[in-house]
């Protein structure tokens, strides 16, 4: 299957497994860049105005078989929100650099660590002020989220380049390690869409992002320098409770979050 043909494959699975549900639609990352290698995922954007897990499910499988197909490299399933999810987060990342600077220098973003929030909306963020292909936006929402993720960066300038991407560094036996070895522990098997990088997202970044608000505002803004692949956490007490409140391995009702 040609590159094209699977951007237009992927594009279509989204129009038509979340039919009215969809809101908006694309694809980033190397595609749209028009620097993608014979081998790279399709980075697909998905805002929908419900949560439908079972649609979600039958999205992450179809375009697996997409790349599968194509022999491209896949390890998961895109950008899947619904819009009150996707303003949660956005609203939230706003908040939480704007209470720690720091964590621009700290593992959960210069590592890349799957249980920041903060993380999360970067990539988010990154998604919305990048170029797009296959564009689909019946809501009209794009214009709006592409201002917001420009006034976000221009505030907030971002390194691209994040040096420790691949060396993250858990504190062994912490809620972290154990949490990411579970994840980790799905990756092939049938539930591996059962993880933040897969779908019902808002269970991870939409039902409790609220709690964690309050819990950034505890200190003044925190700027202690920062800058390795060590997990911060625990870390002196001016950073531990709002680089706690970003992290996924904190604060949920449940032991993984609201399903």
């Amino acid at each position: 299957m040609s590159a094209p043909r699977t951007v237009t494959e992927a594009s279509r699975a989204a129009v038509e497994i979340f039919g009215d549900n969809l809101l908006s639609s694309f694809i980033g990352g190397s595609y749209a860049r028009g620097t993608n290698k014979p081998a790279s995922d399709i980075d697909c954007f998905v805002v929908t105005g419900l949560s439908d897990h079972e649609q979600e499910r039958l999205f992450a499988e179809r375009l697996r078989h997409v790349h599968q197909a194509a022999g491209l490299d896949f390890d998961h399933c895109g950008e899947i929100l619904t819009l009150d999810t996707l303003n949660t987060l956005l609203a939230f990342t706003e908040d939480c650099i704007a209470a720690v600077p720091a964590v621009q220098r700290s593992a959960c973003y210069l590592a890349d660590c799957p249980l920041s929030v903060f993380r999360k909306g970067d990539v988010v963020f990154k998604f919305l002020a990048d170029p797009k292909i296959a564009v689909h936006d019946p809501a009209g929402l794009l214009p709006a989220l592409e201002a917001r993720a420009a006034a976000y960066f221009s505030a907030w300038p971002m390194p691209r380049i994040q040096e420790h991407k691949g060396r993250l560094r858990l504190p062994p036996g912490s809620p972290q390690q154990r949490l990411a070895d579970l994840w980790q522990s799905r990756a092939d098997t049938a539930a591996w869409t059962d993880t933040p990088v897969g779908v019902g997202l808002e269970r991870w970044f939409g039902t409790e992002v609220p709690a964690r608000f309050e819990a950034l505002h505890q200190a003044g803004p925190v700027t202690s320098p920062l800058d390795g692949a060590d997990c911060p956490l625990p870390a002196a007490d001016t950073l531990a409770a709002p680089l706690t409140a970003q992290c996924l391995a904190f604060l949920h009702c449940e032991p993984e979050g609201h399903r």
